[in-house]
């Protein structure tokens, strides 16, 4: 189970990389549970479809593209896998000058009752 697990889990990366580098907010937040919270850096706590839909649509609006994960490792519980990863982007710096940022992330995926996987919590620095 965890090789196969780890395939969906790389696939649902490829897929949400795919949507934010296209700069498809809505496939990006349709990703998501509907009882999803992403953790940013900024300490803010965002909930729920149309805040993350509003938030991903404002990243995206601001430049950022060129989005990359590299999965490290997947922890599998029942209908729960946590994903351990490292993410990298390109965007504006506060000169608005291109820089690239990057860091570490953990996603909380739930086993939905169609068999699909979706992020539950999504977390970086």
């Amino acid at each position: 189970m965890p090789s196969e697990i780890r395939d969906i889990v790389k696939a649902s990366n490829d897929t949400w990389n795919s949507a934010f580098n296209r700069g498809d907010a809505a496939a990006v937040a349709a990703l998501y549970t509907d009882d999803a919270t992403i953790l940013p850096h900024t300490h803010d706590v965002i909930s729920g479809p149309g805040k993350i839909l509003e938030f991903w649509s404002s990243v995206i609006g601001a430049g950022f593209k060129n989005h990359s994960i590299q999965l490290l490792d997947v922890h599998v519980d029942g209908n729960l896998v946590c994903e351990i990863a490292k993410w990298a982007a390109n965007g504006p710096g506060e000169d608005g000058q291109p820089q690239s940022y990057g860091g570490s992330l953990v996603n909380l995926y739930e086993r939905q009752s169609d068999g699909s996987w979706k992020c539950r919590l999504h977390i970086w620095n």
